[in-house]
């Protein structure tokens, strides 16, 4: 082999290498030994509006109008993430009479599109918000103090937050938040 061709295997070498590492770090900060600090729980909730993958305007405060909001928050590159949206999913079916399930992605704006197809490969119906769109950015995250992926809050219909998590949860540990809901 070449001088060269070695070098350019190097590079995609450490490129790839760069790549696995930076998707991991998600689900890496969200097991590692000491969590992020929450949000404060009992403290009100940070109003916010987003658009959904349908383009469709959400508000939090419009949405506790009806019944407590449950918020998931994830990233495409948040292996953890995946795999609790599916029990997400099946979890809302239970309890859609008593809390609202949301999820806020957390990617860049130009893998909306990227979001919008996973959600229907997967047959998600839970409401997708986007914390970015072209041209836009909600800051969601930066209102919540997103340190990591997954986290959860849920916010009861007097707009304070009762619940707050990193890491993904089982469905026995859903319901416990879920019956924290008023």
């Amino acid at each position: 082999m070449s001088r060269a061709c070695a070098a350019t295997a190097r590079r995609a070498a450490a490129a790839l290498l760069g790549a696995l590492l930076w998707a991991a770090a998600p689900a890496a900060v969200a097991s590692a030994a000491v969590e992020p600090e929450l949000f404060p729980i009992g403290s009100p909730a940070p109003l916010f509006e987003a658009v959904d993958t349908e383009g469709n305007a959400f508000s939090l405060a419009e949405a506790l109008k009806e019944r407590p909001v449950l918020i998931a928050f994830w990233s495409l590159f948040c292996a953890t993430c995946r795999d609790e949206l599916p029990i997400l999913e099946q979890e809302q079916a239970k309890y859609r009479d008593k809390v609202q399930f949301v999820t806020v992605n957390l990617d860049e704006a130009p893998r909306a599109k990227t979001v919008k197809g996973f959600a229907k490969q997967q047959g998600f119906t839970m409401r997708m918000l986007l914390n970015k769109v072209e041209g836009r950015e909600f800051n969601i995250d930066g209102a919540f103090k997103i340190k990591a992926t997954p986290a959860l809050y849920l916010v009861n219909r007097d707009g304070m937050v009762a619940y707050g998590h990193y890491g993904a949860l089982n469905p026995e540990e859903l319901a416990e938040v879920i019956a924290k809901a008023k």
